[in-house]
């Protein structure tokens, strides 16, 4: 899901405490996993059909492998109602956007679906489209919990791999999304598998299921150490802190750039206070601190 959702600490304590309390209900061979999710090039593919049926609370055509038909009724916060005019105006017709190709020739592209990220009112019309679509299939998994932060799915293997099977099918035929499966990552907690063990256990749940097989391509990112939640790690101590240390190095890499083209004191200074000094800062409010101590140490030395 979009970067401007992430409310980073509360979505890393809630996967915690999800880990915690389920770890020991589940076995060797279908262990408790979280598994990150990527949607490819979100706000500018998402149908735009979808959003104005949702604002309608009327669907028409079939959504959702037919458990949602044309003229069913669909839930929708009032509060929106006052914001159809704008949806309207910059949703309800196709847009022109001009393209400058690497010779310097100017195209002009139509553009019906999707919209402009970054715009200040996308986000929420990203969510008022995918979240009724992402709401059912997790329905249809009561063992699955979802973090909605780049979509984050906490349940036993074999489980989580079936709700991210049907959602990668409904969010492509109904709402024209692909999800990148090359970019998820899969972390599974706890100290019975290490890493290689993990990926083959992975490797042959995929292969065991006909219905898994749109998801082969998801093996680059197993790992039973750790994985970082909007930045923020989560996983075993030694992982936690060598993740902040590269974190740090990167940090004082960009700083000596920065310290190489701005000469002017004030302008290095601002520079360094409001944008560079707010990565450690990040860090340091969202992790523990013995994890963080010696890499900040560090840091303060240069």
């Amino acid at each position: 899901m979009p970067k401007r959702w992430r409310h980073s600490l509360g979505s890393t304590w809630q996967i915690t405490q999800l880990i915690a309390s389920n770890w020991e209900v589940h076995y060797v061979d279908n262990p408790l996993v979280v598994m990150q999710l990527d949607i490819i090039n979100a706000f500018c593919s998402v149908s735009r059909q979808a959003q104005f049926d949702i604002l309608a609370e009327m669907a028409s055509k079939s959504y959702d492998n037919g458990n949602l038909n044309n003229g069913d009724m669909i839930p929708c916060a009032p509060s929106l109602h006052k914001y159809w005019d704008y949806f309207q105006s910059m949703q309800g017709h196709a847009s022109t956007l001009l393209l400058t190709d690497h010779r310097g020739q100017p195209h002009h592209l139509t553009c019906s679906k999707g919209g402009q990220q970054g715009d200040g009112f996308e986000t929420v019309r990203f969510a008022v489209i995918i979240h009724p679509s992402i709401g059912r299939v997790f329905q249809r998994h009561p063992a699955c919990k979802a973090i909605c932060d780049d979509i984050f799915v906490v349940a036993p293997l074999q489980e989580a791999l079936a709700l991210v099977a049907e959602l990668k099918l409904i969010l492509k035929q109904y709402l024209d999304l692909d999800l990148d499966v090359p970019r998820f990552n899969c972390y599974v907690p706890g100290n019975r598998l290490d890493d290689d063990q993990a990926r083959e256990l992975f490797k042959d749940t995929l292969a065991n299921r006909q219905s898994f097989s749109d998801l082969a391509a998801m093996d680059a990112g197993v790992s039973t150490k750790g994985l970082h939640v909007a930045g923020v790690p989560i996983g075993d101590d030694a992982w936690a802190t060598k993740f902040v240390a590269e974190k740090v190095e990167a940090f004082i890499l960009d700083v000596g750039k920065i310290d190489h083209v701005l000469t002017d004191g004030m302008i290095n200074y601002h520079m360094l206070r409001f944008c560079q000094n707010t990565r450690p800062g990040f860090l340091a409010r969202n992790t523990p601190t013995p994890l963080i101590s010696d890499s900040l140490g560090n840091l303060d030395s240069q």
